[in-house]
């Protein structure tokens, strides 16, 4: 009786709410030199106040709860302009920046803004280095957030993820994609070494023309941490009608402006790459299907402007808002939160192979669990602490009881071991 106690507390005892979900809306989007004079980018031909213009329509129709902006100028007021003439304008007040960052040399920053009424900001880094300590060409932003949920009193009970911001070298060659390569590289090795979170996206400018580059293939095909694409759109994305649907550069087709690349949509340049925890829901955020979407990109516009002919995927003054703005669409995808609740200490399982086969050595993504196995006699065969690698080797085959702990929450499964 005293065993088959065990069990049943292992399995009941644990006080669960019915899950509720909301979704986060993220966005990635170059807005070509903000505030940023060069001699074909200037106040004529890309007006910092037609720009900011611009990005209120946009961000009032497409609603993203954080944004990654890329091709900010190197001033640490430009947060301050982008915040007071583009996103807390009229009766919003809850939008709010990262603090500005930047190396010596680069006259372009990125910017992470987000909702401070959603959204809480938990720290912020800066990858500058590659991995032979020499300087990238642009820092690469690492923020950390958690989600408000309303239903909680204390931040570390709830969903918290990691989005990185890069804008990769441009251009075609060897030289340039080398650059991007050990960007992706530093990026990777940062994850790998000094990321905390399971939750975890890429966005920015990849200025890469294929998925067989170089630093694409970093990205996405490591042995160890590695990002995937939500929409699995890889191949040759330049000048590619098959990818028609999901280029985001250009804007606009020539013309007499020289601050804006021509050549109508024809590059997939902008992405968001995700963890597997995200795209398997392992962590308390999923990717939602089908909101992946190249703001403004209705499919029918390869090697066109966006707002030629018919593109009725936005209204029209959105489009004519994307076509002012910057040569480059925005990216956007939704992200459902789980919301804990006050009292639920029940805790969504790692992804893990189910049977296991052994040895199964639990590091890495594992290190942030705890894990003890029960046979169904309820004894106690295996156990690992939370923060502690370690292997599960030697016991015989069959099904045990899992019983999974985290930071205060738990839960328990059936594992079968092989």
């Amino acid at each position: 009786m005293k065993n088959w106690c065990v069990i049943f507390s292992l399995f009941f005892v644990i006080q669960s709410v019915t899950a509720q979900v909301t979704s986060v809306r993220v966005m990635t989007y170059n807005i070509l030199n903000y505030r940023n004079s060069t001699n074909a980018c200037n106040g004529n031909t890309n007006s910092a106040n037609n720009k900011e213009v611009a990005l209120d329509t946009i961000v009032r129709n497409m609603n993203p709860h954080v944004i990654c902006f890329q091709e900010v100028g190197a001033s640490a007021n430009n947060s301050s302009y982008l915040l007071n003439n583009a996103l807390n304008t009229g009766n919003t007040t809850n939008w709010t920046t990262t603090n500005y960052t930047n190396n010596s040399f680069s006259s372009l920053t990125n910017v992470f803004a987000y909702r401070s009424d959603i959204l809480g900001l938990i720290s912020q880094e800066v990858i500058s280095k590659d991995l032979t300590n020499n300087n990238l060409v642009r820092v690469v932003d690492v923020a950390r957030f958690y989600f408000k949920d309303p239903l909680l009193s204390a931040q570390s009970d709830t969903v918290t993820f990691t989005l990185i911001g890069a804008h990769f070298k441009a251009g075609t060659g060897t030289s340039n994609s080398s650059q991007r390569n050990k960007m992706a590289a530093a990026i990777i090795d940062y994850i790998e070494n000094d990321a905390v979170d399971a939750n975890i996206m890429l966005l920015g400018d990849y200025n890469m023309y294929a998925s067989s580059e170089s630093g694409y293939r970093t990205l996405i095909a490591g042995n160890g941490f590695r990002f995937e694409d939500p929409i699995n759109s890889s191949g040759s994305w330049n000048n590619n009608s098959s990818f028609a649907s999901v280029h985001t550069q250009s804007t606009r087709n020539g013309g007499s402006n020289s601050c804006f690349s021509g050549g109508g949509l024809d590059d997939r340049f902008d992405q968001i790459l995700c963890s597997e925890a995200i795209l398997e829901g392992d962590d308390g955020m999923t990717y939602v299907p089908n909101t992946y979407f190249a703001v403004g990109n209705d499919g029918n516009h390869f090697n066109d402007p966006v707002n030629t002919g018919t593109n009725y995927s936005v209204s029209s003054t959105v489009l004519n808002a994307l076509f002012t703005l910057s040569d480059h669409l925005p990216v956007i995808a939704d992200f459902d939160i789980e919301m804990q609740g006050l009292y639920a200490i029940e805790l969504n399982l790692p992804g893990i192979e189910n049977p296991i086969l052994q040895p199964a050595e639990l590091g890495d993504y594992y290190l942030r669990y705890g894990l003890e196995l029960y046979t169904l006699e309820g004894k106690m065969v295996f156990k690992k602490m939370e923060g502690e690698t370690h292997t599960i080797q030697g016991l015989p085959a069959g099904l045990y009881i899992a019983h999974w702990t985290k930071e205060g929450r738990s839960k328990s499964s059936k594992l079968m071991l092989w």
